[in-house]
């Protein structure tokens, strides 16, 4: 009587592959802790994108059986050339970036810093080029038509006021959600200056005034 052949989903793992499992728990459980200890000295955005890139990073690893932690120069390089294929050239370089950091942070030699990847990286820019597609400014009569769309009820007051805020002080949306009453200081032409306390420019949080018009103080009053 023949022995029927095993089905493969069912296969056990090799003592083998249950080491290579346990220590991509124990690399990730170390790279994600080394990352916490950025809170405060780097944005909250920052690091979200560290920990994401670095999480892409890592499953690209497992999946081609190669170490992420320490990474080789010539793993990095063939996975930033893998990911050019979907992701621009930018993403492309973060990527490279959060892999130097978490490496750095674990007091690990640098992989990102080698010659190797610094030509994988030139290629991807070369194929692909440095430009990026950038959305349209927002101009003022746009702003209007903006305005002139939102409803009147609660929430539209709300949008108004931060769309005439971000139009004016140039804020991102971070920035904005930000901003306190107690900051603003109406002068008595009607226009006022609003204390952006922190932004993404502004590493240490020394703060900045920004213009705000007419218009934009009434929205806010309305809102």
């Amino acid at each position: 009587m023949r022995n029927r052949p095993r089905n493969s989903a069912s296969r056990k793992p090799t003592r083998e592959e249950k080491a290579d499992e346990i220590g991509i728990h124990a690399h990730s459980h170390q790279w994600r802790a080394a990352l916490n200890r950025l809170e405060g000295a780097y944005s909250a955005n920052t690091i979200r994108s560290y920990r994401a890139d670095f999480a892409i990073f890592e499953a690209w690893c497992r999946q081609s059986r190669l170490s992420a932690l320490p990474a080789t120069p010539k793993t990095v390089a063939e996975f930033l050339l893998a990911e050019s294929e979907s992701a621009a050239p930018a993403t492309v370089s973060r990527r490279g970036a959060a892999i130097a950091k978490i490496h750095k942070l674990l007091k690990l030699d640098n992989p990102a810093g080698t010659e190797e990847v610094t030509l994988a990286t030139r290629t991807v820019f070369r194929r692909k080029g440095r430009r990026q597609k950038q959305a349209l400014g927002l101009t003022g009569s746009l702003k209007r038509k903006i305005i002139d769309t939102c409803p009147e009820d609660l929430r539209g007051l709300r949008d108004r006021a931060l769309i005439a805020t971000g139009y004016d002080t140039l804020c991102r949306r971070a920035e904005l959600v930000q901003l306190r009453t107690d900051d603003l200081t109406v002068k008595p032409d009607g226009t006022g200056t609003v204390l952006v306390c922190k932004s993404k420019s502004d590493k240490f949080g020394d703060g900045r005034l920004a213009y705000l018009s007419a218009s934009a103080v009434l929205h806010l009053h309305d809102g």
